[in-house]
Protein backbone atom coordinates (compact mmCIF):
# COMPACT_ATOMS: atom_id res chain seq x y z
CA UNK A 1 0.00 0.00 0.00
CA UNK A 2 1.33 3.40 -1.47
CA UNK A 3 2.62 5.22 2.06
CA UNK A 4 0.41 8.72 2.01
CA UNK A 5 1.89 12.12 1.12
CA UNK A 6 2.51 13.88 3.78
CA UNK A 7 1.18 17.85 3.99
CA UNK A 8 4.17 20.30 2.95
CA UNK A 9 6.40 21.83 6.10
CA UNK A 10 5.54 25.79 5.32
CA UNK A 11 7.07 26.91 8.67
CA UNK A 12 10.03 25.33 7.06
CA UNK A 13 9.74 27.28 3.89
CA UNK A 14 10.56 30.47 5.84
CA UNK A 15 12.77 29.35 8.94
CA UNK A 16 16.54 27.89 9.83
CA UNK A 17 15.77 24.57 11.86
CA UNK A 18 17.90 25.31 14.24
CA UNK A 19 15.72 28.77 15.28
CA UNK A 20 13.08 26.39 15.74
CA UNK A 21 14.20 24.26 18.19
CA UNK A 22 15.48 26.98 20.25
CA UNK A 23 12.16 28.74 20.04
CA UNK A 24 10.93 25.01 20.85
CA UNK A 25 12.85 25.12 23.26
CA UNK A 26 11.85 28.08 25.46
CA UNK A 27 8.42 27.79 24.47
CA UNK A 28 8.78 24.54 26.83
CA UNK A 29 9.68 26.47 29.98
CA UNK A 30 6.87 29.06 29.59
CA UNK A 31 4.52 26.19 29.28
CA UNK A 32 5.57 24.06 31.75
CA UNK A 33 5.40 27.26 34.20
CA UNK A 34 1.87 27.74 33.26
CA UNK A 35 -0.52 26.56 35.98
CA UNK A 36 -4.04 27.76 34.72
CA UNK A 37 -5.70 24.95 32.72
CA UNK A 38 -7.67 26.96 30.88
CA UNK A 39 -4.46 28.55 29.30
CA UNK A 40 -2.30 25.78 29.47
CA UNK A 41 -5.46 24.30 26.81
CA UNK A 42 -5.12 27.37 24.51
CA UNK A 43 -1.22 27.04 24.92
CA UNK A 44 -1.93 23.15 23.52
CA UNK A 45 -4.14 24.33 20.63
CA UNK A 46 -1.55 27.13 19.49
CA UNK A 47 0.77 24.22 19.27
CA UNK A 48 -1.11 22.14 17.04
CA UNK A 49 -2.19 24.47 14.42
CA UNK A 50 1.52 25.29 14.39
CA UNK A 51 2.63 22.08 14.18
CA UNK A 52 0.03 21.63 11.50
CA UNK A 53 1.84 24.80 9.27
CA UNK A 54 4.98 22.13 10.12
CA UNK A 55 3.52 19.68 8.05
CA UNK A 56 2.13 17.37 10.61
CA UNK A 57 -0.96 15.27 10.44
CA UNK A 58 -2.54 15.54 14.57
CA UNK A 59 -4.77 12.45 15.40
CA UNK A 60 -6.96 14.20 17.82
CA UNK A 61 -8.29 10.83 19.08
CA UNK A 62 -5.23 9.31 19.94
CA UNK A 63 -4.13 12.66 22.06
CA UNK A 64 -8.04 13.04 23.49
CA UNK A 65 -7.32 8.98 24.50
CA UNK A 66 -4.02 9.95 25.92
CA UNK A 67 -5.46 12.84 27.94
CA UNK A 68 -8.11 11.03 29.08
CA UNK A 69 -6.83 8.00 30.43
CA UNK A 70 -4.15 10.09 32.62
CA UNK A 71 -7.18 12.40 34.06
CA UNK A 72 -8.74 8.97 35.11
CA UNK A 73 -6.16 7.27 37.20
CA UNK A 74 -5.26 10.78 38.19
CA UNK A 75 -9.05 10.43 40.00
CA UNK A 76 -7.76 7.61 41.92
CA UNK A 77 -6.16 9.80 44.41
CA UNK A 78 -8.63 12.13 45.57
CA UNK A 79 -7.69 15.89 46.32
CA UNK A 80 -10.14 18.81 47.40
CA UNK A 81 -13.94 19.39 46.75
CA UNK A 82 -15.79 16.41 46.01
CA UNK A 83 -17.57 17.37 42.86
CA UNK A 84 -19.34 13.91 41.76
CA UNK A 85 -19.49 10.19 42.90
CA UNK A 86 -19.83 6.93 40.69
CA UNK A 87 -19.54 3.88 42.74
CA UNK A 88 -16.29 3.84 44.26
CA UNK A 89 -14.91 6.76 42.42
CA UNK A 90 -15.20 10.14 43.82
CA UNK A 91 -14.52 12.95 41.16
CA UNK A 92 -12.87 15.71 43.33
CA UNK A 93 -11.77 18.97 41.80
CA UNK A 94 -8.37 19.03 42.46
CA UNK A 95 -8.03 15.39 40.75
CA UNK A 96 -9.90 16.24 37.84
CA UNK A 97 -7.56 19.72 37.15
CA UNK A 98 -4.52 17.86 38.26
CA UNK A 99 -5.24 15.11 35.68
CA UNK A 100 -5.97 17.63 33.24
CA UNK A 101 -3.07 19.71 33.75
CA UNK A 102 -0.71 16.38 33.59
CA UNK A 103 -2.43 15.09 30.26
CA UNK A 104 -2.47 18.54 28.49
CA UNK A 105 1.55 18.88 29.11
CA UNK A 106 2.12 15.63 28.04
CA UNK A 107 0.36 16.60 24.76
CA UNK A 108 1.84 19.92 24.33
CA UNK A 109 5.00 18.73 25.02
CA UNK A 110 4.88 16.22 21.90
CA UNK A 111 2.98 19.07 20.02
CA UNK A 112 6.31 21.14 20.72
CA UNK A 113 8.06 18.28 19.72
CA UNK A 114 6.35 17.79 16.47
CA UNK A 115 7.35 21.48 14.93
CA UNK A 116 10.35 22.20 16.60
CA UNK A 117 12.41 19.25 15.47
CA UNK A 118 13.05 19.21 11.74
CA UNK A 119 14.92 16.21 10.07
CA UNK A 120 17.58 19.05 8.71
CA UNK A 121 18.31 19.65 12.21
CA UNK A 122 21.95 20.06 13.10
CA UNK A 123 23.30 20.33 16.89
CA UNK A 124 26.97 20.80 17.84
CA UNK A 125 28.48 17.91 19.63
CA UNK A 126 28.16 14.88 19.70
CA UNK A 127 25.10 14.82 22.62
CA UNK A 128 23.80 17.19 19.84
CA UNK A 129 23.34 14.71 17.18
CA UNK A 130 21.95 12.30 19.39
CA UNK A 131 19.53 14.51 20.94
CA UNK A 132 18.23 15.22 17.32
CA UNK A 133 18.46 11.78 16.18
CA UNK A 134 16.24 11.02 19.34
CA UNK A 135 13.35 13.60 18.35
CA UNK A 136 13.61 12.36 14.89
CA UNK A 137 12.95 8.77 15.85
CA UNK A 138 9.98 9.84 18.26
CA UNK A 139 8.35 11.11 15.24
CA UNK A 140 8.83 9.05 13.14
CA UNK A 141 7.24 6.45 15.92
CA UNK A 142 4.05 8.72 16.41
CA UNK A 143 3.67 8.48 12.49
CA UNK A 144 3.66 4.37 12.72
CA UNK A 145 2.13 3.88 15.78
CA UNK A 146 -0.91 2.22 13.78
CA UNK A 147 1.46 -0.79 13.02
CA UNK A 148 2.14 -1.38 16.67
CA UNK A 149 -0.15 -4.60 17.51
CA UNK A 150 -1.28 -4.59 20.97
CA UNK A 151 -1.17 -8.90 20.36
CA UNK A 152 2.49 -8.66 19.26
CA UNK A 153 4.00 -5.73 20.55
CA UNK A 154 7.21 -6.63 21.20
CA UNK A 155 7.78 -7.79 17.26
CA UNK A 156 5.69 -4.80 15.80
CA UNK A 157 7.71 -2.40 17.84
CA UNK A 158 10.57 -3.93 16.56
CA UNK A 159 9.78 -3.78 13.28
CA UNK A 160 8.97 -0.15 13.06
CA UNK A 161 12.12 0.52 14.36
CA UNK A 162 14.22 -1.69 12.01
CA UNK A 163 12.43 -0.26 9.70
CA UNK A 164 13.75 3.17 10.55
CA UNK A 165 17.20 2.19 11.47
CA UNK A 166 17.89 -0.74 9.10
CA UNK A 167 21.29 -2.22 9.76
CA UNK A 168 22.52 -1.70 6.61
CA UNK A 169 22.02 1.84 6.60
CA UNK A 170 24.14 2.06 10.18
CA UNK A 171 26.92 3.43 8.44
CA UNK A 172 24.78 6.26 7.26
CA UNK A 173 22.91 7.12 9.67
CA UNK A 174 23.84 10.72 9.54
CA UNK A 175 22.72 11.17 5.98
CA UNK A 176 19.52 9.27 6.78
CA UNK A 177 17.46 12.29 8.53
CA UNK A 178 17.96 14.50 5.47
CA UNK A 179 14.54 14.61 5.51
CA UNK A 180 11.07 13.80 3.37
CA UNK A 181 10.84 17.29 2.49
CA UNK A 182 12.58 18.25 -0.78
CA UNK A 183 14.90 21.08 -1.01
CA UNK A 184 12.54 23.54 -1.82
CA UNK A 185 10.37 23.31 1.27
CA UNK A 186 12.96 24.41 3.45
CA UNK A 187 15.34 27.02 4.02
CA UNK A 188 18.57 27.17 6.10
CA UNK A 189 17.63 30.82 7.05
CA UNK A 190 14.79 32.57 8.53
CA UNK A 191 13.50 35.10 6.79
CA UNK A 192 11.39 38.51 7.69
CA UNK A 193 8.00 36.44 7.70
CA UNK A 194 9.93 33.59 9.24
CA UNK A 195 11.04 35.81 12.17
CA UNK A 196 7.92 37.30 12.48
CA UNK A 197 6.57 33.88 13.24
CA UNK A 198 9.24 32.70 15.82
CA UNK A 199 8.81 36.51 17.61
CA UNK A 200 5.47 35.78 17.97
CA UNK A 201 5.21 31.99 19.27
CA UNK A 202 7.53 33.61 21.78
CA UNK A 203 6.05 36.48 22.65
CA UNK A 204 2.48 34.76 22.63
CA UNK A 205 3.48 31.70 25.30
CA UNK A 206 5.35 34.73 27.23
CA UNK A 207 2.49 36.68 27.84
CA UNK A 208 0.20 33.88 28.55
CA UNK A 209 3.16 32.44 31.36
CA UNK A 210 2.41 35.56 33.41
CA UNK A 211 -1.88 35.40 32.86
Amino acid sequence: MARRRRPPNRLARHTAPLHVFIVGVVTIVAFLFQEELLVRLIQVLLFAAIATLAGKRIRWGYFLIMVGSITFFNLLTPVGRVLAEYGPIRVTEGALEQGLMKGLAIVGLVFISLFAVRPDLRLPGTFGGILARLFFYFERILDTRKRVSAKRLVESVDGVLLELYPPESRESAAESTSGSESPSDVSSRTDALGATLLISIVVANAVLAIV
